[in-house]
């Protein structure tokens, strides 16, 4: 049965090990030397996105980032949850504990690295530290796991695969429009995706070592 859309990326050990270096390199980087990081990548980068602001792309922006905020995810995560749980516990469960797991991965990273915010011409108010994203962490948690569900109820792998590559276009749209809105540094949505991925994979894993002992009565081809 395929799952979240981590395996598309994420295929073997060594790609799931190269994540985790990554996101340690980028976190430690942030940790010990965010002025330099600042100065040289996202300072620039941010300046230069938020010069393309119009007010058309404002409205499309706004609505995008909140398909990421905590309204959406906390009232569709535990529906799809319910949703899955039908047809399958494992799937379910793992939906439901994604959910409300998501936020102590977050707040934990947030903590350890306590970097500020950017501050500049923000759109909106952005609350605590900044990395890693956090609104691109709660995508993940809730879009990445749409194709799980798909996956229950359409037995079709290219269903899924659209799906699952539509999942994926979401999570990183979200994520981006936090750094139009002047409320994240490039780098921040980096470290979301890259925690994301590792956190899916490992899901991914985990689920199917469960899955395969429980054995479900739904079949795919």
């Amino acid at each position: 049965m395929p799952t979240s859309a981590a395996p598309l990326i994420v295929r073997t050990p060594q790609h799931l090990a190269g994540l985790v270096t990554a996101f340690a390199v980028l976190a430690v980087t942030v940790y010990w030397a965010n002025d330099v990081l600042v100065r040289l990548v996202d300072h620039p980068i941010e300046s230069w996105v938020i010069d393309q602001r119009t007010p058309t792309m404002d409205h499309i922006v706004r609505r995008i980032s909140f398909l990421g905020s905590s309204q959406v995810v906390y009232t569709l995560g535990p529906l799809l949850g319910l949703i899955a749980l039908a047809r399958c516990r494992v799937a379910g469960a793992t939906i439901l504990a994604v959910t409300a797991l998501r936020p102590l991965v977050e707040f934990t990273g947030k903590l350890v690295v306590g970097r500020p915010r950017p501050n500049i011409d923000r759109m909106v108010n952005g609350v605590g530290y900044s990395f890693p994203c956090g609104h691109v962490m709660a995508a993940a948690a809730l879009w990445g796991m749409v194709p799980l569900v798909v996956s229950l109820y359409v037995s079709s792998r290219r269903v899924w695969r659209i799906c699952a590559i539509a999942s994926v276009a979401m999570i990183v749209a979200i994520g981006s429009t936090r750094v139009y809105l002047g409320v994240h540094w490039p780098s921040d949505v980096v470290a979301g995706v890259l925690a994301d991925l590792v956190l899916l994979t490992v899901l991914d894993r985990a689920f199917h070592r469960i899955h395969d002992r429980r054995h479900c009565r739904i079949s795919h081809s």
